[in-house]
């Protein structure tokens, strides 16, 4: 006699599903307010424990602590804020990343070194190239007033050097899991390369910041030159984050077809390099230029991170 074949069913909702948990219960499970989702202990001390290891509880209590630790330990305000900004788009990107595949606790210290190493030592090897690019010459693309002579410019010597520069620390650890045999999902490497670029537009946008406040005190301005540099502070983490991602994605894919491919993450580098430098280049004169570029860019981006959880799904 033949008999249907079992299909196994969600441990959590009982939905038919090829793994241990449907989509929507693994999204809830692991995302930002996936701790309301779970049983609790009914021990007292670790429910405590479990609340307070939450990314609910802990995502939003630094965003609801950071301005008062500035003005208490009297820190650097402009530096803060950016600061402030950028951990705001981790705190929207890492459960999102989390939703599509169980990220270990590991990987946020993981993230943690990609921040401050991108933002200190990727952001002065960028600095540093550009200074080189411009003290060579290359301002004459860049300022000049036509799209078709800038726009090459800023890939050239901006984009290039700005994506290559966040993924310095996701060549390292590329080159560490490779002599050490470990295979990493592509999304891991997406989420180090998010928050290596986040550790870079904290930086740059200091520096964006601090430039404003300069120009509006030798013009005697009103406050323009500051508040244009706020205003760039609160989404340029966004577009850093997203390009850095899709590198990051694509070295992710060359590692897991056993560091071939190489081509595959020099095309990703110089895509994500060619919305960069469009991006820059179109702020001045194309505003709907850049606006079609960012939703361009997302796209790629959202494409590479929902076509990896379909991959799981099949291989279930």
């Amino acid at each position: 006699m033949n008999y249907a074949p079992i299909r196994p069913r969600c441990s959590q909702c009982g939905d038919p599903i090829n793994g241990d948990l449907c989509e929507n219960c693994r999204s809830r499970q692991s995302g930002l307010f996936g701790i309301a989702h779970r049983r609790l202990p009914r021990n007292s001390l670790l429910y405590i424990f479990t609340i307070i290891k939450s990314r609910i509880f802990l995502g939003l209590l630094l965003f609801a602590i950071v301005p008062i630790l500035l003005n208490d330990f009297h820190l650097n305000v402009v530096d803060g804020m950016m600061i402030y900004f950028s951990l705001f788009w981790f705190f929207v990107f890492q459960p999102l990343m989390a939703a599509q595949l169980q990220m270990p606790f590991a990987s946020v210290l993981v993230d943690s070194g990609a921040y401050v190493f991108t933002g200190s030592i990727g952001a002065l090897f960028a600095l540093t190239v550009e200074s080189f690019w411009t003290a060579h010459g290359a301002n004459r693309l860049l300022d000049s007033r036509y799209f078709v002579l800038s726009a090459p410019g800023y890939i050239l010597f901006v984009g290039l050097t700005e994506e290559f520069a966040k993924q310095i620390f996701v060549l390292l650890i590329l080159g560490i899991n490779r002599a050490k045999h470990k295979i990493w999902n592509p999304l891991v490497y997406m989420m180090v390369g998010i928050s290596s670029g986040l550790g870079f537009s904290t930086i740059e946008n200091i520096l964006y910041v601090q430039h404003g406040i300069t120009f509006d005190d030798l013009h005697r301005g009103i406050g323009l030159g500051a508040m244009t540099a706020v205003s760039r502070a609160l989404y340029t983490p966004f577009l850093h984050a997203i390009w850095a991602g899709i590198v990051a994605y694509a070295l992710g894919v060359v590692a897991q077809r056993g560091y071939r491919d190489w081509t595959l993450a020099l095309g990703a580098l110089i895509l994500a390099a060619t919305f960069h430098g469009v991006y820059d280049a179109s702020l001045r004169s194309h505003g709907g230029l850049s606006i079609l570029d960012v939703a361009a860019s997302y796209l790629v981006f959202l494409s590479l991170l929902l076509n990896n959880r379909g991959r799981i799904r099949t291989s279930n």
